[in-house]
């Protein structure tokens, strides 16, 4: 995926949350340092026979193991939460692999490995951003698998092109297959709405046909229908050299299953 290009920096949320985990850690191990040392004077060293003071001991004593317990349970969220990052990582990439080891056009693929690929996507689902459908698009994003019987997998006739969907606003764009490294381009206009968390509603306008950027065909196109998100968010993915890299994964349901990218 290293020709991907984006407009979007997106910090991951995964990141995040173990910095704020680290400094909340911090912050409680000094109070609890603190809390202890001040027991320990008080514990009878500097007043070992005023009630009272013994009394505030044990308090602060108390509060040092009960703020010690809140770490360890940041700990623990934190631990799981890391675990739950390293799980979608895999599926993630399982998710990639596998598009890419069957190819993009899922109506040339088998009934076994359609339903390889709808299984790993299960898997991911519950790993997705919480509102999926409202998560800001810009630029170009690739399409990655597509098991759409129609031309919006890039397979026409004999020939499958490169796949991309491209939003020049927050309403409209553009599914485009290009052929012969862009010599032959077909564009689909379209507009969206957002209806809720995990659901957008697209309006098809028009199709439009360039030959060497030239305009050739333009046409009025009728079609509407609802796209659900199974999965939407920020994903660590592998390139072709083994390294990481930063991708915004869409996956959707037309109800045919789509998988897009964007790197970040």
């Amino acid at each position: 995926f290293n020709n991907r290009q984006s407009n979007t920096t997106v910090q991951s949320p995964s990141t995040t949350n173990r910095a704020m985990s680290i400094l909340g850690v911090s912050v409680l191990f000094m109070n609890v340092i603190l809390t202890l040392s001040t027991s320990l004077v008080v514990h009878g060293f500097s007043h070992p026979t005023n009630r009272r003071t013994r009394s505030t001991a044990t308090a602060s004593t108390l509060n040092a193991f009960s703020t010690l317990d809140r770490i360890k349970d940041i700990i623990t969220i934190n631990g799981n939460d890391s675990k739950r990052s390293d799980e979608k990582y895999d599926i993630a990439n399982q998710l990639m692999s596998t598009c890419t080891n069957f190819g993009q056009v899922g109506s040339k693929l088998t009934e076994e490995e359609q339903s390889t690929i709808d299984d790993i996507v299960s898997k991911l689902t519950p790993y997705s951003d919480s509102s999926p459908a409202k998560i800001e698009l810009k630029g170009n994003h690739n399409l990655v698998y597509s098991a759409s019987p129609g031309g919006s997998s890039g397979a026409i006739g004999p020939f499958v092109g490169k796949v991309t969907q491209s939003f020049p606003n927050e309403t409209q764009f553009i599914n485009r297959v290009e052929f012969l490294n862009g010599i032959v381009k077909i564009e689909l206009n379209a507009e969206r709405k957002v209806l809720d968390d995990n659901r957008i509603k697209v309006v098809f306008k028009e199709t439009a046909v360039k030959v060497f950027g030239k305009e050739v065909v333009r046409q009025e196109v009728k079609g509407q229908g609802v796209w659900s998100y199974v999965f939407g968010g920020i994903v660590s993915l592998k390139n072709g050299n083994g390294e990481e890299e930063e991708y915004l994964l869409r996956v959707l349901k037309t109800p045919s299953t789509f998988v897009i990218v964007q790197k970040q």
